[in-house]
């Protein structure tokens, strides 16, 4: 099963709204076919393994980290394939939130395949998160929200001028550009843009640069810089903007879309969800980040800490959430890692668990 999620995770940003999902054959103790779903409308990861293990597949075992879908969608039911098969054993990590009557398990019983779950559950529901949170109906079918930001040991994002460059190393920043290869829209703010000039696309690493969205009230920002470089960004700002920054962008073929406020983080991710949108990366500053983690919409955390001590009174710190009295209002993350980047390391955890 570890083998499994391992190659899950090699979906992970070509899905769609499909989960990541891996699965590994074996047959006399020896792995005789593996698959993962590659692509949105693609293979599942079941007949990528099927097709792998051929005719050897009869009375082998099938260890996948979701329930086989048993529904006619762009593909036929996975089920019915290992039904033909001729499979002995079905083994699964976790359930498909989409399936509450446990169909799959029963056509795979009728047929004679015994069914089992539960190995490397926990793993698997967190390779799949954003699919259960769509599946759930949580938030109102709004994206999964990843929030990831760069501090010094003292919490620092910039220093007091506002400069955030160079906090972390280039193993950080590898990181960094792969999870936006992996998400389907990266939002920042307009204080980002005017101080750092940032390129927010996919240079190191495999992978497409996501839709970067601009959040900024009066556009009062160069609109020359590497973040409009080209129209794969959608800008949402209010009325304050001047006509001119929103004609100059219009004929730059870049889509803006104009709201009473943007504080209000659920219609901005509301009209990412309705542009198809069902992963966003958000890398921003304070103000921005902020008001994320107070709307409720942040779903994983990403806090990547370089070994250093920035001070400074009015460097700014990445949360300025409200002063509690006690510790019965702060946020707390759950199921917390760290692992090491180079010189850095990444702390991780969910605000939200589907």
């Amino acid at each position: 099963m570890a083998r499994a999620l391992e190659l899950a995770r090699k979906g992970f940003g070509k899905t769609g709204s499909n989960p990541v999902v891996g699965c590994v054959i074996v047959k006399d103790g020896v792995i005789i076919g593996e698959g993962y779903h590659m692509k949105f409308g693609g293979a599942h990861a079941e007949v990528n393994a099927l097709k792998k293990a051929g005719a050897r597949a009869r009375g082998a075992d099938v260890y996948v980290t979701l329930d086989p879908c048993c529904h006619t969608g762009k593909t036929p039911p996975c089920t019915d394939a290992l039904v033909r098969a001729g499979v002995a054993r079905v083994i699964s990590a976790t359930d498909d939130p989409r399936d509450a009557v446990h169909a799959a398990q029963k056509i795979l019983r009728r047929a004679g395949i015994l069914f089992q779950r539960g190995p490397c559950e926990q793993e698997a529901r967190e390779s799949m998160q954003f699919y259960r949170k769509a599946a759930s109906g949580a938030s109102r079918g709004l994206p999964y929200v990843f929030l990831k930001v760069a501090t010094t040991l003292d919490g620092k994002v910039a220093t007091s001028s506002g400069y955030s460059r160079g906090i972390t190393s280039d193993d950080a920043l590898r990181y960094v550009h792969t999870l936006r290869s992996q998400v389907d829209a990266l939002i920042t703010g307009g204080g980002t843009i005017a101080m750092d000039n940032p390129h927010m696309g996919v240079r190191y690493g495999r992978g497409s640069d996501p839709l970067r969205v601009l959040l900024d009230s009066d556009l009062d920002i160069p609109l020359d810089g590497a973040f409009f470089r080209d129209s794969n960004v959608l800008v949402f700002t209010t009325k304050k903007a001047p006509k001119r920054s929103i004609e100059a962008l219009k004929k730059r073929d870049i889509e803006v879309c104009i709201l009473p406020l943007l504080s209000d983080v659920r219609a901005i991710l509301s009209e990412l969800a309705r542009r198809g949108v069902v992963t966003v990366l958000v890398e921003a500053g304070p103000r921005v980040m902020t008001s994320f983690i107070q709307s409720g919409c942040v779903d994983t955390y990403f806090q990547i800490l370089a070994p250093k001590l920035l001070g400074g009174v009015n460097s700014p710190t990445s949360y300025e959430g409200e002063d509690t009295v006690d510790y019965r209002g702060v946020k707390e993350l759950l199921y917390p890692r760290i692992i090491p980047l180079g010189k850095d390391f990444l702390f991780s955890g969910y605000l939200q668990w589907y």
